[in-house]
């Protein structure tokens, strides 16, 4: 079975070419553009990995992070932002997320960072 992968980024042109390398990759993906599309698709389908736009139009990319953890999402988070800084990213580990991927990156690193993040449940899943 597929690892799926929820990409919540709302530049419909980055989430497009993200959709395409990760489907490339071998991951099923869906994409949606704001936080509460995001926590709506995972309510109604299994996710792996949820790739979260730190700035979403409807509110803070860390604040739905926090949400779905508080739901028992138990899948793997990776936060792309344009923020830096280790402020920035300890905000981001805090709320919840497995990784902070900044911005710009490369498609090859996003695969990677996606690829890195689903290991340790398959492990778990293994043991």
């Amino acid at each position: 079975m597929p690892t799926t992968v929820l990409i919540v980024e709302d530049e419909p042109d980055l989430a497009q070419v993200m959709e395409i390398a990760l489907s490339r990759a071998g991951f099923d993906v869906l994409t949606v553009g704001s936080g509460d599309d995001a926590r709506a698709s995972i309510g109604r389908r299994h996710v792996d990995v949820v790739v979260m736009d730190r700035g979403l139009p409807d509110t803070d990319g860390l604040e739905v992070t926090a949400s779905l953890r508080a739901d028992g999402f138990l899948g793997a988070v990776v936060v792309t932002s344009g923020h830096a800084g280790t402020d920035h990213v300890a905000a981001c580990l805090g709320a919840g997320a497995d990784d902070v991927l900044g911005k710009p990156f490369t498609l090859a690193e996003l695969v990677d960072r996606v690829r890195n993040a689903v290991r340790p449940a398959r492990v778990a899943e293994a043991g």
